[in-house]
């Protein structure tokens, strides 16, 4: 006798948490990426945060209240900006292929994507106003919230327009990283 098994059915949910973990796992088992995106904005803050201070003759922490989320904005534009060009890498491999003809929700794989742009910008974002908190930054719980918030919104328009690109673009991946030795006829 055969048992057949019932098709699976698309359920947003649970697709865009195995698409978030999914696109969250390599993150994870190499840190060294979340690390090394961190260290700019870290060093951004330790040399020119007092040079700033010096210069504005304002007190650290009201020149914190403007510098910090200038830092904020900038992990958001370098950590979602070139994300694109990892769906590329997928399109060229066949791995992206292989997503879409599995019983995902559609929604799901957009969402999931989006999600695993938001979590490290959110990470990053604590962790640099827990450095400045110390040093006189002033930190409103509620405009904290706000604020990461519209840094997620922010993460996942400039991830969406990243993602589209990459669409357009198929395999002109110089487009994300400059001439590369494949396409540097085409450049």
């Amino acid at each position: 006798m055969t048992e057949t098994t019932a098709p699976v059915r698309a359920n947003v949910v649970r697709d865009t948490k195995n698409v978030f973990v999914r696109e969250l796992r390599p993150t994870l088992r190499d840190p060294f990426t979340l690390i090394f995106s961190l260290l700019q904005p870290l060093v951004f803050l330790g040399l020119f945060a007092p040079l700033l201070i010096g210069q504005s003759g304002q007190p650290a922490g009201a020149t914190l209240q403007w510098f910090v989320p200038g830092v904020l904005v900038m992990i958001v534009l370098f950590g979602t900006g070139a994300t694109g060009s990892n769906l590329q890498y997928e399109m060229m491999t066949g791995s992206h292929e292989r997503t879409l003809v599995a019983p995902l929700s559609r929604a799901s794989l957009l969402i999931g994507r989006a999600l695993k742009e938001v979590a490290p910008i959110v990470v990053q974002s604590i962790v640099i106003v827990l450095i400045a908190w110390p040093f006189g930054f002033r930190v409103d719980p509620a405009g904290l919230v706000a604020g990461l918030a519209l840094l997620a919104v922010f993460g996942v328009g400039l991830g969406a327009l990243s993602y589209a690109l990459a669409l357009a673009t198929k395999d002109r991946e110089w487009l994300f990283w400059g001439c590369s030795s494949r396409s540097s006829s085409r450049c």
